[in-house]
């Protein structure tokens, strides 16, 4: 995928729309969302930031989540602090259609919030992000952003359920169904979605880092060698994204990266074929746009292209038997 457009405009992809359809960003003051064919070539601007958008720091995407209808964008704006907010630099929430059409901004979110960047998702008629302080959301219409479930340690995984990582349980944040994630006592800073937890295996002192994949019953365990990075769960409850073993203590995050198959228990090595260890860094290998499968890696192949990996093209048939 193109990293840079004909017209000399650098552009970073952010999901897919479809089979052949990716969703793309300008890198400018400025943002235009494109639409992109990646068999063709043709290119279809679906919006364009505002017109005051057009300074340093002034509209900058830090989160996007795409759904039928939808992309939603989680932006920090005003370079000059605003003094209504502490001096410090506020977050937007936006959306526009996903077949193209004017961005509107649906509320600013809650100041006290610390960092709205870790985590955000859509769903049919809702926006969520969470951080530090917990889970928020807000109608993709409008209104009063609410917090969800105030003083517990949650991270959404799959709406409606996250994860509490204090109590080590699933909640169902529409119902407040809750159930205790089991055998996770040799777990090092465990994560678990609705199924599926990971988490790190207690290793001594210079012996290779393990990582643990489970279910959330405790079954199904397997110990891999490696690190599994950001602990998240198993992406489409199958892949896991890992760095090489290293010996604990050594805080090895660098490439070349792996990609765990749960279903098929092999790996294989993401970056650019020949140059993994010189130009894949952590940073360069990311998820794409939040989406109800959360399927997409995204690495810079080249100084001019990215390399874009859809899991959910890989059948899981493998995952059957």
């Amino acid at each position: 995928m193109p990293g840079k457009l004909k017209n000399g405009r650098s552009v970073v992809p952010l999901a897919m729309l479809g089979k052949d359809t990716a969703l793309l960003t300008t890198s400018e003051h400025r943002p235009a969302l494109l639409s992109f064919n990646v068999r063709t070539g043709r290119q279809t601007v679906l919006a364009t930031a505002p017109e005051w958008a057009a300074c340093e720091e002034c509209f900058e995407i830090k989160r996007s989540a795409v759904n039928a209808e939808q992309v939603a964008l989680l932006v920090q704006g005003e370079k000059k602090p605003d003094p209504r907010y502490d001096g410090e630099r506020h977050m937007e929430l936006w959306v526009m259609p996903r077949a193209g059409g004017p961005m509107k901004m649906v509320t600013r979110l809650p100041a006290n919030g610390q960092d709205y960047s870790r985590g955000f998702q859509i769903t049919d008629d809702l926006a969520l992000w969470w951080g530090f302080d917990g889970v928020w959301h807000v109608p993709l219409t409008g209104g009063e952003p609410k917090q969800v479930l105030p003083g517990r340690a949650l991270r959404v995984t799959s709406w409606p359920w996250a994860y509490d990582m204090q109590r080590q349980s699933i909640v169902n944040l529409v119902t407040h169904q809750e159930n205790k994630a089991r055998r996770l006592d040799d777990v090092e800073g465990p994560y678990c979605g609705s199924v599926w937890c990971v988490g790190r295996a207690d290793a001594p002192p210079r012996e290779l880092t393990r990582t643990v994949i489970q279910r959330v019953d405790g079954s199904g365990r397997t110990i891999v060698p490696g690190f599994a990075l950001g602990l998240l769960p198993p992406i489409r409850d199958r892949f896991v994204l890992f760095g090489l073993p290293s010996a604990t203590g050594d805080n090895r995050f660098g490439p070349p990266f792996q990609l765990y198959d749960r279903c098929t228990r092999r790996k294989a090595l993401l970056g650019p074929p020949g140059r993994a260890e010189t130009e894949t860094t952590r940073g360069k290998i990311r998820y794409g746009a939040a989406t109800p499968e959360m399927s997409l890696l995204i690495w810079e192949a080249s100084a001019t292209r990215y390399t874009v990996l859809d899991l959910s093209r890989i059948s899981d048939a493998a995952c059957a038997n």
